[in-house]
């Protein structure tokens, strides 16, 4: 089945089960009660799977269904998050916000704690209905106030109460063997595994103490009683590299193989494009047309064309057409949907989609023809958009270049092709006048140095490479940005379904204990009570000796981007609508929206319902954090690994770092460039001098002082490979 079904199947469910009069019946009984075609009717057990991990439903003798009786007002649902120090959080859905706020009027409340002893066992990752009970705290009065007080949200105490488990995060555990009770243990993290699992069969008799291992949950640790598991795979000598990166993609439950069916529908499609697979698009060939990739991108999903008008520019923006070739309904899809995203490992990368559509067909490649849609903007040369044009087109690439090749150009020199040199300098005129009216706008300017650790064929850190923002890097930016905003304000006037990216706001308590520690720094931010005082503030951080660490502390303070059906705006980008468009091949939200957009291009797509949207979006939220986690705990790993390298080598690499706080022992310090903590002994400050503490700093006898803010060039000494922690000395003068 190609097509969306023209009706919300859920909420004809839902509508069913709640009639006066309704008797709990079995799946059969209620597809025939509903009418039900035949070919809807996996989707309709799939529906009745999902009400009874949500709570929603309750399955009687004899496989018959019911609406729970509880009101359904009284019950949150959400995720259980536990932190590295073992403290669990519970994060509500978005209904489940509302609820809250409507609890806790006035607050900004994302997460809530949970004590231990009313979770029910609940473990990182799992989904639960949970009671809360409001409580008044102390209740605090303004000076010369008189009469009574509405309670704020420093006067509430909320508790958490979990009622049920309804699905575990983790399907898996990894961690380390180890010798002890019957069979053995192993030992977890305390956050995505229990710190300590008893085996329940006899494991190899040749597993070493130390090895890698991965268990299947049998019972799950609640009170006193042990978790156990059952052995499922042994990954490892822990000390390789590419034994832990593994260790991650099984702690994260992200999926490496693509099953059978997905395989067998990607070698049916064509590898070239066909002469009538471009009957009725736009044809682009002959325009000058390029793409911009890092160096080690295999896939290509954007295009671009600039040419200069008597108003302003034209800007084309070509992506990928990566619906035509995967359709709703199909296993494709499925496995696009269950992935969510892409995800970007040290050493491998696990794709949406099958290698032979993400690098092949799909992938817009330097002199053959690709299947695009397109977003032609007339731009005004104050940057404003000033008309919009969608429409499906064919391309052939006139060049794939590099950003580093792309900065050359732009920095006088040539590519080997004079219409190309043209363009791109066209582009970054362009691209330097989107980017003046976004920030006019209020913008934020979170830029910050991408830092990745290179690795070599068997997963061991080489260096590390910083990437610093340049012209050929805000040059895509600024184009793709123009094309996510224009798409989004389209679909969002004409009503279609679409998925949209939304920033909602930042706490102000949070940014109220920003402007504090910027005034620490000697900066005047006020109030931050406005993204326009935000973003000039931002402005004033430019260039600033603690950029990065700063910049740091304010991300910080932002809430976390995520998918909505609705178009809730962007605070970090001050944009109205705004959705993800350009990045089809390794986000399935894009793959959504594209499907929208082929109703703005006179097509006669058919669209999600609503109610499955709104899932949609959880779940694709969902797996971004979920990837996003794995990503960091992957490039912390590496980056410990090189730092334990650097420890040894004839000349370590320096850093930069900011002092955070000064003890009788040492120095507290951060090194932004590598978002690390660590310490420096007193006993290691240079030995040209005699040092002391006192009053909270170190003084020198030849007159210099080190104090918190204190900025110094450090090389690692140990890291700890557990926790990442790293210990540090001053770097050689002439180092």
């Amino acid at each position: 089945m190609d097509d969306f079904p023209d009706t919300d199947l859920e909420a004809d469910l839902y509508a069913y089960l709640g009639k006066a009069g309704y008797e709990p019946q079995d799946s059969g009984g209620i597809a025939r009660g509903m009418g039900v075609d035949s070919r809807r009717r996996a989707e309709l057990r799939a529906l009745l799977e999902k009400g009874l991990r949500q709570g929603r439903l309750l399955k009687l003798r004899k496989g018959c269904y019911a609406l729970r009786k509880d009101p359904r007002e009284r019950a949150v649902f959400g995720h259980i998050i536990c932190t590295a120090s073992g403290r669990l959080l519970f994060r509500p859905d978005e209904a489940g916000q509302a609820q809250v706020q409507a609890l806790v009027p006035g607050a900004e409340v994302r997460t809530l704690a949970v004590d231990s002893r009313r979770s029910r066992g609940a473990m990182d990752g799992d989904r639960v209905r949970v009671s809360l009970r409001v409580q008044g705290g102390s209740m605090r009065f303004r000076r010369g106030h008189r009469g009574p007080r509405t309670p704020q949200a420093g006067d509430l105490r909320v508790t958490v109460y979990v009622e049920e488990i309804l699905e575990r995060g983790h399907e898996q555990w990894v961690g380390t063997y180890r010798r002890g009770g019957r069979f053995g243990i192993m030992a977890g993290d305390g956050v995505t595994a229990p710190e300590i699992v008893y085996l329940d069969t006899a494991p190899p008799e040749d597993l070493e103490s130390g090895t890698c291992i991965v268990v299947e949950p049998v019972s799950y640790p609640i009170g006193s009683m042990a978790a156990r598991g059952r052995l499922v795979e042994v990954l490892g000598d822990t000390e390789r590299a590419n034994v832990q990166i593994t260790a991650i993609i099984r702690k994260f439950g992200l999926r490496e193989e693509f099953p059978p069916a997905v395989l067998a529908e990607a070698d049916r499609l064509p590898q070239e494009v066909p002469a009538a697979d471009c009957a009725g698009r736009e044809d682009c060939r002959a325009e000058c047309t390029i793409t911009i990739d890092p160096e080690s991108a295999r896939d290509y999903d954007d295009a671009i064309s600039v040419r200069r008008t008597a108003a302003g520019w034209e800007l084309a923006v070509h992506i990928a057409d990566v619906a035509h070739y995967v359709r709703p309904c199909t296993a494709l899809d499925a496995e696009a949907q269950k992935r969510g995203n892409s995800t970007y490992l040290p050493d491998r990368v696990l794709p949406m989609l099958p290698p032979r559509l993400c690098d092949g067909i799909c992938s817009l490649r330097q002199g053959v023809d690709r299947l695009t849609a397109l977003c032609r903007m007339q731009v005004a040369a104050d940057g404003s958009v000033e008309k919009a044009q969608f429409s499906k087109a064919v391309i052939c690439s006139r060049r794939r270049m590099t950003y580093a090749q792309a900065l050359e150009v732009l920095r006088g020199g040539s590519c080997g092709d004079a219409e190309v040199d043209a363009m791109l300098r066209e582009a970054a005129a362009l691209a330097a006048t989107l980017r003046a009216r976004r920030m006019a706008q209020g913008a934020l300017n979170l830029d910050m140095p991408e830092v990745r650790v290179t690795a070599d064929a068997q997963g061991n850190p080489t260096g590390v490479e910083i990437t610093e923002g340049d012209e050929a890097h805000s040059l895509i930016e600024e184009c793709m940005l123009a094309a996510n905003e224009a798409v989004a304000q389209r679909l969002n006037a004409l009503g279609l379904p679409a998925i949209y990216r939304v920033h909602e706001a930042p706490d102000p308590a949070k940014l109220h204990e920003f402007s504090l520690q910027l005034r620490s720094y000697g900066i005047s931010a006020g109030t931050l009570a406005t993204r326009r005082q935000l973003a000039d503030t931002m402005e004033l951080l430019h260039g600033h000796a603690d950029e990065e660490a700063l910049k740091l502390a304010l991300l910080r303070c932002m809430m976390r981007a995520r998918y909505s059906p609705d178009a809730l705006g962007h605070y970090g980008l001050a944009k109205g609508d705004y959705c993800h468009f350009t990045s089809p091949i390794r986000r399935y939200a894009d793959l959504v929206v594209h499907r929208a957009f082929l109703r703005l291009c006179g097509a006669s797509a058919p669209l999600p319902p609503r109610g499955r949207l709104a899932d949609i979006s959880a779940h694709i939220s969902e797996t971004e954090r979920t990837s996003a986690a794995a990503e960091a705990e992957a490039d912390r790993y590496m980056l410990t690994r090189y730092l334990q390298q650097q420890c040894s080598a004839e000349q370590p690499r320096a850093w930069d770092a900011v002092v955070t706080a000064c003890w009788a022992q040492g120095l507290a310090v951060d090194i932004p460039l590598l978002r690390a903590k660590g310490f420096v002994s007193g006993s290691e400050l240079p030995q040209d001098t005699r040092w002391f503490y006192g009053n909270h700093f170190w003084n020198s006898t030849d007159g210099r002082r080190i104090s918190p803010g204190s900025r110094m060039r450090l090389i690692p000494v140990a890291v700890d490979a557990a926790t990442g922690f790293a210990d540090f000395r001053p770097a050689p003068q002439d180092n």
